[in-house]
């Protein structure tokens, strides 16, 4: 079983408490000993004390008897038992210091000491007391002599013994002693060599690793996310090592990602850019197509539109040529990005087309086009078309080529829906001005053709029956011409509201007049210079007229200006209006509605309008309005 770095500290570290235990345990061995040693020492002295005074003692028991057998005096009988009892103590004494090894003597000696008493002195002691006649006094000092000898022997052997016994246990408490020293030097040496292993292995299995780690992970820190460690590491050290470099190659390819991420993003706010000038469908795919290729890193790139089996180029782009031009016809059979993609509604690429067949392959070939890959254009759930980036001659394609353009498709199909919509929308707008203004004219020759006519017909007709109303009937001719009057002010009403709802001046003779007629009517003296090279589409007209009118009305209303200025231009491309006068100026268009919905009419034809009005400058306002907006053509067409 293979162990971590916890195991093998914990190794190292068993390692060293065995070696320190076992230093320790010899010391404590030693010093046992020693100690053992200074105690038998000790009990030896003390039993060569106590048999000295044994001996004493026993020599003073025997003067005693040996008194007390010649003399008979009853004082010595008191004095040999106390004497009897302080040696039965000594001898109690010494068997309580008595060594184990020395058991054998001390009880011989303690039998041999009963004996004599038992056995010699109270034997004779008694007999002596008593006057009994007995063995002769010299035969028992003899036998007393003899036994005396054999205890002072026998005391003399146990003290000797106790002194060989301690002799013996300080040599060898001296030998362990040494022994201690050089186990204590070797434990200490070793422990030194264990503890000089244990660093070294700590510093090349934990230290130089950790090192490195930090050093790679300030070059990553530094933005050098190549950085990487080596994975030779043991155990924790090694799950480490693997687990920095699998950070490590995390972070590059996020960063990877999220570089990929920013690159496309800003590709897409330039083309959202040139959405929000103003540009044309056609205009964001030539603009998408261009961003493509400078995102994928090829030297080419096209737009299809897929239609009933074959494609359409929309837009297309190459460094060195593109091989098909905007409005081809692309084959969606044979062995091409577009086809497979067609066919299969997932991203492919060709890595090279010299062995392909089909009339795309052999016009790529005839391009030197070596490779390509494409994705499909899927917009509200329907497979669109394809987006195809292409490489010449030797170059190959990166490998992450496809994923690169399919992530880049999707933002391709948002910008062609949102173009889509936006077209849709500013087409809507211009449909619905348009058709206003159709439906303005038509109301304005309602009423001048039939309800204006018929109004003039009945003043007529009141006229000439008026005449032939008799002399005699005066009140009647009187209610007559009222009637009269007031149908004429009503023809004038309508004459006026007419000319408001759309000025037939405007329908009939054009721009130019219907300026000169505001100026003439106006209530404020108005100047008037036209130069028109051509007669503007009708919507065009019509914004100009009615931004020409609110600008002389506001002068006349709030402006308090003596003269207004109307310019109108024209060049191959719009039509330039502008009306100003030298009011007050510090106009604000947003706190009236006549400027805002005349903007809203010039913006839903794709123009611009502008409003210069500081205060006491005056008043300008100018109007850029295009003369081939597709915005224009489109509603013009659809409402006839």
């Amino acid at each position: 079983m293979r162990l971590g770095l916890v195991g093998r500290s914990a190794v190292w570290c068993a390692l060293y408490a065995l070696l320190m235990a076992g230093v320790a345990a010899v010391v404590l061995a030693a010093v046992a000993e020693r100690r053992q040693a200074d105690e038998a020492a000790a009990r030896a002295a003390q039993v060569r004390a106590d048999v000295v005074r044994a001996e004493y003692q026993l020599l003073d028991l025997d003067r005693t008897e040996r008194g007390y057998l010649v003399t008979h005096d009853a004082e010595l009988l008191g004095s040999w038992s106390a004497q009897h009892d302080r040696l039965a103590e000594r001898i109690g004494a010494l068997q309580r210091l008595q060594e184990p090894r020395q058991a054998d003597r001390t009880r011989r000696l303690s039998q041999d000491t009963r004996s004599y008493v038992e056995e010699h002195a109270l034997p004779a002691l008694r007999a002596a007391q008593a006057g009994q006649p007995g063995s002769s006094v010299p035969a028992t000092l003899r036998d007393g002599d003899r036994r005396i000898a054999l205890l002072h022997t026998e005391l003399d052997d146990l003290a000797a013994g106790d002194e060989r016994l301690a002799e013996a246990r300080d040599h060898r408490a001296d030998a362990l002693v040494r022994v201690m020293g050089v186990a204590a030097v070797a434990g200490m040496a070793a422990s030194v060599l264990v503890g000089v292993c244990l660093v070294g292995y700590l510093d090349r299995a934990v230290v130089r690793p950790l090192r490195r780690a930090a050093s790679a992970a300030g070059q990553l820190a530094r933005g050098r996310l190549g950085a990487r460690v080596p994975e030779e590491g043991a155990a924790e050290i090694g799950r480490l090592a693997r687990a920095f470099n699998a950070m490590g190659g995390s972070m590059q390819r996020t960063v990877a990602q999220l570089v990929r991420y920013g690159r496309t993003q800003a590709a897409l706010r330039r083309v959202a850019t040139r959405i929000a000038q103003g540009a044309s469908p056609a205009e964001a795919l030539d603009a998408v197509v261009v961003e493509l290729g400078r995102l994928v890193g090829t030297d080419g790139a096209l737009i299809v539109r897929f239609d009933d089996g074959e494609g359409t180029v929309l837009a297309a782009w190459g460094a060195e040529g593109a091989p098909a031009h905007v409005g081809d016809r692309v084959p969606l059979d044979g062995d091409s990005v577009s086809a497979w993609v067609y066919r299969t509604g997932r991203p492919a690429r060709m890595d090279d087309y010299a062995e392909a067949a089909g009339p795309v392959a052999a016009r790529m070939r005839e391009h030197n086009i070596r490779a390509a890959v494409g994705a499909p254009i899927v917009v509200e759930g329907r497979r669109w078309g394809v987006v195809t980036a292409t490489v010449h001659g030797d170059q190959p394609l990166a490998e992450e080529a496809e994923e690169r353009v399919a992530d880049y498709t999707e933002l391709v199909a948002t910008t062609i829906a949102n173009a889509q919509a936006r077209a849709d929308l500013a087409a809507s707008r211009a449909r619905v001005v348009v058709a206003a203004d159709q439906a303005r004219r038509r109301i304005e020759r309602n009423l001048h053709d039939d309800i204006q006519q018929q109004l003039i017909a009945v003043h007529i007709g009141l006229g000439a029956a008026q005449e032939v109303v008799p002399p005699d009937l005066p009140h009647v001719r009187q209610g007559m011409a009222s009637a009269t009057e007031r149908l004429g002010t009503v023809l004038d009403q309508l004459r006026e509201m007419s000319r408001g709802i759309h000025p037939a001046i405007l329908t009939d003779r054009g721009l130019g007049a219907a300026l000169k007629m505001l100026a003439r009517r106006s209530g404020v003296p108005a100047q008037v210079d036209v130069d028109l090279s051509r007669r503007p589409p009708e919507p065009v007209e019509v914004a100009a007229y009615y931004i020409a009118a609110e600008a002389l009305a506001n002068a006349a209303k709030h402006a308090r200006a003596t003269l207004v200025r109307i310019e109108a231009t024209d060049d191959d491309h719009e039509v330039r209006l502008s009306v100003s006068d030298d009011g007050a100026g510090g106009a604000d268009p947003a706190r009236g509605s006549g400027l805002l919905g005349l903007a809203d009419r010039v913006h839903a034809l794709g123009g611009t309008i502008a409003v210069i009005s500081p205060p006491g400058g005056g008043t300008r306002v100018v109007a850029e309005l295009p003369l081939d907006s597709v915005l224009l053509t489109a509603a013009t067409a659809r409402l006839g």
